[in-house]
């Protein structure tokens, strides 16, 4: 409730269009994502760029994502497209949040060893440097396997939820101090 509520007031994640409700349990999608970085960057000015093959000019996430593929934030699927409409991956985040702290200035050099989670292996290459400094930055706290909390896991490659998402920038913001 309180990571809800704490990005509800922050203007950085609203309600799903044309209803009142938050939907915590449903994914968040990338275009989702980049939208939330780039209100937590104030919504900077943008000048539209044809960059990725679903993300025409004019739509709510354009300006977003155009901004954070310009600031090396975010970067496409391989295929020329975005993945607007794709749910986005626990590392996925933490590889965005990671690189927009980069454009921040902010300290990224925090690094933690995964071995104490049981998914470790299931981090993505790529993604193992940026999953070591959320968990570092406790951002990503891990799941945990059992009702006594024995053990816990990453989830590296689940789909993050609007809940976890939030969970994940207040605890992003209360480090960062914005």
């Amino acid at each position: 409730y309180e990571s809800v509520k704490y990005v509800y007031d922050k203007n950085i994640m609203s309600n799903i269009t044309g209803t009142t409700e938050f939907r915590p349990d449903i994914p968040l999608t990338r275009s989702m994502f980049a939208t939330v970085l780039y209100r937590m960057a104030d919504s900077p000015k943008v000048a539209y760029k044809a960059q990725f093959s679903d993300v025409p000019a004019g739509k709510w996430y354009s300006d977003a994502i155009i901004w954070a593929y310009q600031n090396k934030i975010v970067s496409g699927l391989g295929d020329g497209s975005f993945g607007i409409d794709q749910n986005i991956t626990r590392e996925q985040i933490a590889k965005m949040l990671y690189e927009y702290a980069n454009v921040c200035k902010y300290d990224v050099s925090a690094k933690k060893d995964l071995s104490s989670f049981t998914d470790m292996k299931s981090v993505s290459k790529w993604a193992v440097d940026y999953m070591k400094w959320a968990t570092a930055v406790e951002m990503i706290t891990g799941k945990p396997n059992d009702a006594a909390k024995t053990s816990f896991r990453m989830d590296p490659q689940g789909e993050a939820t609007r809940a976890e998402c939030a969970a994940m920038l207040m605890r992003f913001q209360a480090k960062y101090g914005k």
